[in-house]
């Protein structure tokens, strides 16, 4: 009694230090009366309740969950008031283990299917019934995909007169997906890499990174991809050259051209211009395509130097006219 007595004291002495004896004794017979009330009534018998913990098994080497799994279900259950407020307070719960032997098949799995598996594990209650009526359940089996790579080059922004002058390279030439079936389907064989960029005007070198689909469960190999090709500008040349004529007729004298030099027009990269020797540029004019009654002929290109062989070049036809002797 004399520790029960310096306990009472000295929380009477916390709670009350400035009020009367006769308060203190008041509000600690309240308190004394609710705690061996409380202590009391737990002696009783209960229903309530209360979330029980439950924990999913699967292969997860062959299955992944696509949304959060259910970690609790709502009980039912009756039984003494120590060993609910144990089940809800004090000690934690070991979750019951439900093995799912087709994960991918179901979406859900119904409340009342939990019950052997519960009342097994909690023996010192009385579980009444399962008020979950289902719990959702989005597991999905782990597909693998292999995809080629590209750039989509229609969609590169250039400068004005900047042109790629390279192949565009890409780190890669095949990324792989592994992930959750309903994802892994949706990746099209090809898949069209985009650069954002815009009025690109220097060499491009970055890494762009592949898409999820949808999804951070899918996982991507490699993650990002280097994406490289150079970038030129390029001026417009105009050039007048001379002819050669061919192939003449016994009456080629009457044929009159109004010129003896032919108009090019070609781009090339600024770097470039200017770097080749017009000597080596040959145009040839066949009598056999000209006739009396024409007035035009294409000249053809014989040579070129090599700097102009891949160009595109624009050759003007050149007048001319047939006198009668």
């Amino acid at each position: 009694m004399k520790i029960i007595d310096k306990i009472l004291d000295g929380l009477s002495n916390t709670f009350l230090p400035n009020s009367n004896e006769t308060l203190k004794v008041v509000v600690l017979c309240i308190v004394t009366a609710t705690t061996f009330w409380f202590f009391n009534a737990l002696n009783d018998s209960y229903t309530t309740s209360i979330n029980y913990p439950i924990k999913f098994t699967y292969p997860d080497s062959v299955y992944v969950a696509v949304e959060e799994l259910p970690e609790e279900v709502q009980i039912n259950v009756t039984g003494g008031g120590w060993n609910l407020l144990r089940k809800t307070l004090w000690f934690t719960n070991d979750p019951v283990e439900v093995q799912l032997s087709d994960p991918a098949g179901n979406s859900f799995i119904l409340g009342s299917s939990l019950y052997p598996l519960i009342s097994d594990q909690i023996t010192e209650l009385q579980l009444n019934f399962i008020e979950t009526d289902r719990l959702p359940i989005e597991i999905d089996s782990i597909k693998t995909k292999k995809a080629k790579i590209e750039v989509d080059s229609l969609e590169i922004d250039l400068k004005e007169n900047f042109r790629i002058t390279s192949v565009i390279n890409t780190s890669v030439d095949s990324a792989e997906f592994t992930g959750p079936e309903r994802f892994i389907k949706t990746i099209p064989d090809v898949i069209l890499l985009k650069i954002n960029e815009t009025e690109i005007s220097r060499d491009y070198k970055k890494e762009k990174e592949l898409p999820t689909f949808g999804s951070s469960l899918v996982n991507r190999r490699p993650v990002e991809v280097e994406i490289s090709f150079t970038v030129e500008r390029f001026i417009n040349q105009e050039l007048m050259i001379p002819f050669q004529l061919t192939n003449a007729p016994l009456d080629s004298a009457n044929y009159v051209f109004d010129d003896t030099l032919v108009y090019l027009n070609f781009n090339i990269e600024e770097k470039l211009a200017g770097k080749f020797d017009l000597d080596s540029i040959q145009l040839e004019i066949d009598y056999r395509k000209m006739s009396k009654s024409d007035s035009l002929v294409l000249p053809e290109i014989k040579a070129l130097p090599q700097l102009l062989r891949n160009k595109t070049i624009e050759v003007d036809s050149v007048e001319y006219y047939y006198q009668r002797q």
